[in-house]
């Protein structure tokens, strides 16, 4: 046998221990080069978007490259600690330090270049459909050719297998000084007692639950400036967690005699105790990359879900334009037209209201706070455009003051009265505050709604540029009909209307934005949870002949197969969804503070998500499980 046949059969013997390493590398490979594909496609060259979505896709490669090698390095790492003593063996029997060394390289190597050429082969397989999906997503008409770009092989085998030759060298620096005593005692060490510290125990409930507080209580206005305080609570509460009260709670949990002693329970309690404190770093850094994979993917999928519905609630009018001074006033009418033409041309279904408004001046808010005033019967008309509640204005005294969604959802603090002051007349009015039916014009804050008497008197003495007029459109099925309303806004005159908006283009701007962010991370969010899961794999198979020599001490003092059966699948039921568990509750916080953001319910794009990776981890957990038994079975 030569010494490349020597360590082939290594990896060939090891292929049950690797096999989750090298999918997670081979999906790892397949993902950096479809991304590499359409970075280097040629048909996205004479496009206005090249240069962003070649950026973005540069700024998810070298994320994707980096966590790759962080997570080979760890890999390999948790492989050697597995073998030592077969390296041990090796050097009893005489093979060299460099023999040793060069063994593990060829190693890693075999492996690498595996991975490498399995992650080539499934990305051409479902390259194309990828390349559809993102046509779709950057909008071009027919979708981008099939192409498999020469620098995006070149660029995935180089950049890989450098990857794993780096860290084949890392692998056997690591080892360089360890004795050959060393490498035989491998993973054996005496156990000692959990300790922990109620103080910590209790620290680390308070900085989650300060952290969950902050995130559901959290608005579009102060989200930005929590985020980092959330993080600094949420990660040492999690170790603490871990480290701390998770051994405080299995010892309460000793305490219940009636579970504790109940059937194998002792077993399995006594040993999770260990496992919990030995693997409490694992299981935190488990958390928190499970965590993030969940948020991110849940945030920008539950987004991405809504808008249409944030567009319906931040746009209430389907088209809408506006004209400032009496001059543009007078030359509204033929843009209208222009409009209704190019409706009626497409075959679009829609209603029309026109009204006046005037501009005026809070003086009693913030300074330099500008106001529309409209009439309470063009309100009305605008009402039954919006097909939205009426509210009452029966008296002159009284305004009823919009708000547009964003202000409104966060409870700004509204005076009880306000000032109006045109340059020629002014009124004081108590305010009733309601959620705007008009979309946002730019130059003002607020549009308010007095009783028809009061506006005449500001309308009779208004100045030019106070003069105002709004058209407003409800189009049937706005979403079908976005490209039309696009071209409308373009052919309209620029200098006598303005403040052109449209619930279109504020669903094209969140789509596009959105739909760009969730191809780019979707994939980094699935490649992290599936290296959330193939750590737990590696740190198991890490412990296997340790929890071997316990389950056939089990065997000899009278436990039955399935009663030992039981206990490993608690065991590693407890390890897998345990942290799971932790970061989708982790992550339902980020949901609700979302949720304080949308107009739209998130709660079953987020159940779907979450539903769909415990799919995944319960494949996972299922497929390990089999591994783990049968190789406690096979040498009972």
């Amino acid at each position: 046998m030569t010494f490349r046949q020597f360590a082939f059969n290594n990896v060939k013997r090891n292929a049950r221990q690797y096999l989750s390493y090298f999918f997670s590398c081979m999906f790892s490979v397949a993902v950096f080069f479809i991304y590499a594909v359409i970075m280097y496609h040629p048909e996205i060259d004479g496009h206005d978007f090249r240069e962003n979505v070649q950026r973005g896709i540069m700024s998810v490669e070298v994320i994707i490259f980096v966590f790759s090698f962080l997570f080979v390095l760890y890999s390999t790492g948790a492989f050697i600690k597995s073998r030592k003593k077969e390296y041990g063996l090796l050097m009893t029997l005489g093979i060299s330090k460099k023999q040793l060394n060069g063994l593990l390289i060829l190693e890693n190597t075999i492996i690498g270049v595996v991975s490498i050429v399995s992650g080539l082969l499934v990305g051409i397989i479902f390259a194309n459909i990828f390349i559809m999906g993102f046509s779709q997503i950057l909008g071009i008409e027919g979708t981008l050719g099939f192409y498999i770009a020469p620098k995006a092989v070149i660029l995935t085998v180089i950049s890989y297998f450098i990857m794993f030759e780096c860290n084949s060298i890392i692998v056997v620096w690591t080892l360089r000084t360890n004795a050959v005593i060393e490498l035989f005692r491998g993973m054996k060490a005496p156990k000692i007692v959990p300790k922990f510290s109620w103080i910590l125990s209790i620290f680390a409930i308070a900085l989650i639950v300060s952290a969950y507080y902050l995130a559901a209580t959290a608005s579009i206005m102060t989200i930005f400036q929590r985020m980092f305080i959330i993080l600094i609570l949420i990660i040492p509460g999690t170790y603490f967690l871990y480290t701390q009260f998770s051994v405080a709670f299995i010892s309460l949990l000793k305490r219940r005699k009636n579970v504790y002693y109940h059937q194998t329970n002792i077993l399995t309690i006594s040993e999770l105790n260990y496992k919990m404190k030995d693997h409490a770093r694992l299981l935190f850094f488990v958390t928190i990359l499970s965590a993030i994979s969940f948020t991110a993917s849940g945030v920008l999928y539950s987004a991405f879900q809504s808008a249409e519905t944030e567009a319906a609630a931040y746009t209430p009018n389907d088209f809408s334009f506006l004209s400032r001074g009496a001059d543009n006033v007078a030359k509204m009418d033929q843009e209208i037209k222009k409009v209704i033409q190019s409706f009626e041309k497409n075959q679009v279904d829609f209603e029309m209201t026109v009204v006046d408004r005037k501009m005026a001046q809070i003086t009693n808010m913030d300074s330099e706070t500008w106001i529309h005033l409209m009439s309470y019967s063009d309100y009305k008309k605008l009402a039954e455009l919006a097909e939205t509640k009426i509210y009452p204005l029966n008296s002159e005294q009284k305004t009823l003051l919009m708000l547009p969604y964003l202000m409104s959802s966060n409870n700004l603090n509204i005076p009880d009265s306000i000032t109006v002051q045109s340059k020629n007349y002014e009124s004081q009015l108590e305010t009733v505050p309601i959620l705007s039916i008009v979309n946002d014009i730019y130059q003002t804050g607020y549009t308010i709604v007095v009783t028809d008497s009061l506006y005449q008197r500001f309308a009779n003495v208004a100045e030019s540029e106070e003069m105002y007029r709004y058209a407003a459109f409800s189009i049937t099925n706005w979403v079908r009909h976005t490209d039309i309303v696009k071209n409308i806004s373009m052919e309209l005159n620029q200098d006598v209307v303005s403040n052109i908006d449209s619930k279109a283009d504020f669903y094209n701007v969140m789509k596009n934005s959105l739909s760009h962010t969730l191809f780019f991370g979707l994939f980094i969010s699935v490649l992290f949870f599936l290296a959330a899961g193939s750590i737990l794999y590696f740190k198991m198979y890490q412990d296997l002949d340790k929890d071997i020599e316990q389950y056939k001490a089990l065997y000899r003092i009278g436990l039955t197969i399935k009663e030992m059966k039981i206990i490993a699948t608690k065991q590693i039921a407890y390890l897998f969804f345990i942290p799971f568990g932790l970061a989708v509750l982790h992550a339902s916080f980020a949901f609700k503070a979302l949720q304080n953001m949308l107009a739209s319910s998130i709660v079953i794009p987020s159940i779907t998500l979450i539903s769909c990776y415990l799919l995944i981890y319960a494949v996972y957990f299922f497929f390990i499980r089999g591994l783990y038994i049968a190789k406690i079975k096979k040498v009972m």
